[in-house]
């Protein structure tokens, strides 16, 4: 019993932690591009934080970011986030942004509709906001990969935008600033299972030593 408890401790060592998922990208508030003709008062264009997780059973993107300002304080303000799926270029470099690098874009509005550039509209209900958070899910199927075997290994940055302006003014933040960052993985049902047992066994683990000491 001592040898299986210890087994599933080590076994809930190796696994993911649930908490992993929480950590996503954090961004400085108030760092607006000095090229941003919006100017600081689009609060809700600031990014704070920003994460992507990847369900792999079902083949589901879920994109969530944290703003400073309540999402849609600004009426003509865009979410854009762009996506590396193997073939990623710098479409930012003239301006001096080389690390930004993206195949696709995936643009929601404070509305709460969205679209995936070249494949369409996201279905009602996939973009939800929250106060200064908006949030999207995104079939796997609108972003076949263009390099990447594995779509763990696409990359991901956001950049909210005011759609009042054109071109590269329009952009408010970049998040991260100039690079991309890599989803987190969901679980699979049968790994969170396993991770339960595992620390079902750790407890009585350490049950069964704290008595007999």
């Amino acid at each position: 019993m001592r040898l299986l408890a210890s087994l599933s401790a080590a076994t809930l060592l190796a696994l993911p932690l649930a908490s992993h998922a929480l950590d996503g990208i954090t961004d400085r508030p108030g760092d607006f591009l000095a090229t941003f003709a919006g100017g600081s008062a689009s609060t809700d264009l600031d990014v704070l934080g920003a994460s992507v997780f990847y369900n792999a059973g079902t083949d589901v993107f879920t994109l969530t970011a944290t703003m400073s300002g309540a999402v849609g304080s600004t009426a003509t303000g865009l979410y854009v986030w762009g996506v590396n799926r193997g073939a990623g270029a710098a479409g930012f470099a003239a301006n001096g942004i080389t690390g930004v690098r993206f195949d696709r874009v995936i643009l929601l509005r404070p509305d709460g509709t969205g679209t995936v550039a070249g494949a369409g509209a996201l279905p009602g209900g996939s973009v939800m906001l929250s106060g200064n958070t908006i949030t999207a899910t995104v079939s796997g199927s609108l972003l076949p990969s263009t390099g990447f075997a594995n779509k763990l290994d696409y990359t991901w940055n956001l950049w909210p935008r005011d759609s009042a302006f054109a071109g590269f003014t329009a952009i408010a933040d970049f998040a991260p600033d100039n690079a991309n960052f890599t989803a987190t993985p969901v679980p699979e049902p049968s790994t969170a299972v396993l991770s339960l047992l595992g620390l079902g066994g750790l407890v009585a683990w350490r049950r069964r030593r704290q008595s007999n000491s």
